[in-house]
């Protein structure tokens, strides 16, 4: 299992400020969550992820308003998250702006898995807190990626939109997926491996300004410093599982691949992994079956979607898989929690 992580504060504060804009009482969800507005407006204070995420869903729930993450993040401009913001702003083109952003996010939020790689003529850059615990998050996931299309429409142009939306989480009803899907103003795939944004890859690379080669270089690097020792020193296992987690049910999941992006040759990666006592097929497994517990008991509508989601060819294979991990099938977990 992956760290909890934090967020850095004044993320928080960008729902929190949308959340008293909409009348919310954010004094008494702050105290519910043990949190003070000191928290929300110190720059170096940091919240807790999973607290974080709870709080996003209650102000939604409080609101009535499931799009509440969604909206939030077309309101959010470049300078709210500081550094991070500027440079996607001051990058020569999208596509540079989104690589950015995968590389700098763990910056003021460490305990996010995200990656920018190439599919056909798409790019896909995906998102997803790296803990299955924290769940529900589907607030965070469409905070994000709207945040994430604002910022671009911001740097690049003002009706921008991604070819395809993808959700981790099914929606709240169908009115609500029609709605999501007019908010992004494209189709959107509920139930999806990952939350993540596709985009065609020529459009993305087209340069639209000239960097300021200086400027870029000194963001990079107080990026690179804001990001905690931890992640930038993590360990094979850790560093194999955050590519797992963001290819799982998106592409084949190969040692080879791994390797590749990691930089090392098949053969090293097999033995960091095993002098860290584990291995490919057991963190592919471990991870599966987690996140497979994890949907099941939060009642995930249609496990043929989940099956896809954990990379197996149909549903069948699924069953078995969850047969030999648990001795139940996944139907039975699922209508238990119900």
């Amino acid at each position: 299992m992956l760290a909890h992580g934090w967020v850095r504060g004044s993320i928080a504060r960008i729902a929190a400020d949308e959340f008293v804009r909409c009348g919310g009482n954010i004094d008494r969800v702050l105290k519910e969550y043990g949190l003070t507005r000191r928290v929300l407006t110190n720059p170096h204070a940091s919240v807790p992820l999973a607290r974080y995420v709870a709080m996003f869903e209650t102000m939604a729930r409080e609101l009535g308003d499931p799009l509440f993450g969604a909206k939030v993040g077309l309101r959010t401009r470049p300078a709210d998250l500081g550094a991070a913001g500027t440079i996607m702003a001051r990058s020569r083109s999208i596509a540079a702006a989104l690589d950015r952003l995968t590389r700098f996010v763990t910056s003021y939020q460490p305990g996010t898995q995200s990656l920018l790689g190439e599919s056909d003529d798409l790019l896909v850059w995906t998102y997803r807190l790296g803990d299955a615990d924290i769940w529900p998050r589907a607030q965070d996931a469409e905070f994000t990626l709207s945040a994430a299309m604002q910022l671009i429409r911001h740097a690049f142009r003002h009706d921008w939109r991604p070819e395809l939306v993808q959700l981790e989480h099914a929606p709240a009803s169908r009115e609500v997926a029609t709605r999501v899907e007019r908010l992004f103003g494209c189709p959107v795939q509920f139930e999806a491996p990952s939350n993540g944004l596709m985009l065609y890859a020529e459009e993305a690379r087209v340069r639209v300004r000239s960097e300021d080669a200086e400027l870029i270089a000194a963001l990079e690097g107080f990026l690179a410093e804001a990001i905690p020792e931890d992640v930038r020193t993590a360990s094979w296992s850790s560093r194999v599982l955050t590519l797992v987690a963001t290819y799982l049910g998106q592409q084949p999941i190969t040692l080879d691949g791994l390797a590749a992006d990691l930089s090392t040759t098949r053969r090293s990666l097999q033995r960091h992994l095993a002098a860290e006592g584990t291995s490919l097929r057991e963190l592919l497994r471990n991870h599966r079956h987690e996140i497979a517990q994890r949907r099941l008991q939060a009642g995930v509508p249609h496990l043929g979607s989940l099956a896809e989601a954990l990379g197996y060819a149909d549903g069948s294979v699924f069953w078995r898989a969850h047969r030999n991990w648990t001795g139940t099938s996944p139907s039975a977990v699922r209508n238990s929690n119900r």
